[in-house]
């Protein structure tokens, strides 16, 4: 207790190492606690003790110093101005929330996942830091995808799972569901796949990234999840071939390219085995649908005057493409209702109660059709346009012209970054909802957090060589 009233920075290092490994286990790990007639219990993780006890210890630092250390931040403030103008218009938006516990709600969901996402770049200060919340983020990520290979074997699910009590091959890991579960898994994979050629590791740390690569691979298609396997999976590998034409160069390519084919090769024989043992026959239809996916998307997306939506026969088998179809159509609607202000924080599920099409579903099942319908149009287009501004500093900092000035840490950090925001555009409809989806908020503060160091290297090798140029 005295290290809290008197913390110093180690121990808040440690306390946010321990928040953010309860970030991705924290459904699991937590107290129910009584709470009352309407919700009996409150589940009280230990991501969410973990992370209050965090901002208690830094409230208290701020009293005793009377200033927290955050000039650090300067490279990405206009990322933080407006993560601070969105939970301002979250509030606001409340005045014409229809349901306001909904709304209540989601900007507290907001405002802790923002936090998280900003911690990364508050305490990473420096390459160091980064490789060190690096190796805690792959002990995780390890225990995850070893657990959900176990969990597939032994039909054995965790409580906090939608399958717990049941017989079924889904595996979902410390996570509800099989979606959220596959995103995690996408998500990781570029940081696995970029080190082996870009981080200077020794080859047994290179053995274990591969194996660990094989098995998220193969409980990637045991989840069965198509908008990962079938389009975000495709989607990062194309980014990943581009770019290495950018971060390597003609040597170091030439040195890779043949063990780079020989293990993507094996690889793919490997998890090819493995799925041929472990994936169940109705796992195996729904990959199998994944062209079908592409027929029902390109079906009919009207809503008739009456409020109805067409009935189709679904090209992939089943009726999930129509019904999320269906939902953004409806949240189209609500948000041309609102006059593109957006319907208020999280009121998306009130208003898409009853909707037709839905199948009774009332999350939107978007990330990005999420903040457009809930937020409007013009938090909407300020997100996209520094999401993608993050992408373009991420690639400039990956680049091989940089291999000099950079710190290969941060140059690697830039490069699965990228990889995993740009796959997360198809990995983001995968979740029913993903403001409280902890391993896309832990990305982009990674991302954010590489940014902040690179620029700062960067500025520290320009003011060297003017120094050097002025002697």
């Amino acid at each position: 207790m005295s290290s809290l009233l008197l913390p110093r920075q180690q121990q808040l290092n440690r306390l946010f190492h321990l928040m953010v490994v309860f970030a991705v286990l924290g459904p699991t790990l937590g107290i129910k606690i009584p709470w009352g007639a309407a919700e009996p219990w409150i589940n009280v993780t230990l991501f969410r003790i973990a992370f209050f006890l965090l901002v208690a210890s830094l409230i208290i630092r701020w009293v005793q110093e009377q200033s927290l250390e955050s000039t650090h931040l300067y490279p990405i403030r206009w990322h933080t101005g407006f993560f601070a103008f969105w939970v301002l218009y979250s509030a606001a938006s409340l005045a014409w929330a229809a349901n306001l516990g909904y709304g209540i709600r989601y900007t507290v969901f907001l405002v802790t996942m923002l936090l998280l996402c900003l911690s990364f770049p508050f305490f990473l200060k420096n390459a160091g830091k980064i490789i060190c919340s690096v190796r805690v983020l792959f002990g995780v990520y390890f225990t995850m995808v070893v657990f959900g290979l176990i969990e597939s074997l032994t039909f054995w699910h965790l409580p906090a799972s939608r399958y717990f009590g049941t017989d079924s091959p889904n595996p979902t890991s410390f996570f509800t569901n099989q979606n959220d579960f596959a995103t995690a898994i996408t998500l990781g994979l570029p940081f696995l796949v970029t080190a082996m050629y870009m981080l200077p590791i020794r080859r047994r740390t290179k053995g274990l990234l591969y194996v660990t690569g094989i098995i998220a691979l193969c409980v990637l298609f045991i989840t069965g999840s198509r908008s990962n396997s079938g389009f975000a999976l495709p989607l990062a590998g194309i980014a990943w071939l581009v770019l290495i034409k950018f971060t390597l160069n003609g040597r170091q390519l030439r040195r890779h390219l043949l063990k780079g084919i020989g293990l993507l090769v094996l690889a793919a024989l490997l998890v090819n085995l493995l799925n041929h043992t472990l994936l169940s026959q109705h796992t195996r239809d729904r990959l199998g649908a994944t062209m079908g996916v592409l027929q029902d998307l390109r079906g009919d997306w009207s809503i008739q005057k009456d409020g109805t939506q067409p009935q189709e026969e679904p090209a992939s088998g089943d009726q999930s493409i129509n019904m999320r179809k269906a939902l953004i159509m409806n949240g189209l609607q609500f948000l041309h209702q609102s006059n593109y202000f957006g319907v208020g924080a999280g009121n998306i599920e009130h208003h898409m109660v009853g909707a037709p099409g839905t199948g009774g579903k009332v999350n939107i099942h978007n990330w990005w059709v999420e903040i457009l319908v809930n937020y409007g149009v013009a938090i909407f287009l300020l997100y996209m346009a520094l999401y993608g501004w993050l992408l373009y500093r991420l690639w400039r900092l990956a680049r091989i012209e940089n291999a000099d000035t950079l710190s290969p840490t941060v140059r690697w950090g830039a490069a699965a970054s990228l990889i995993a925001l740009v796959g997360y555009f198809f990995g983001g409809m995968s979740p029913s909802t993903a403001i409280h989806f902890t391993p896309m908020w832990i990305v982009y503060g990674l991302a954010l957090a590489v940014v902040a160091v690179g620029t700062r290297e960067e500025k520290g090798e320009s003011g060297r060589k003017a120094a050097e140029r002025k002697e």
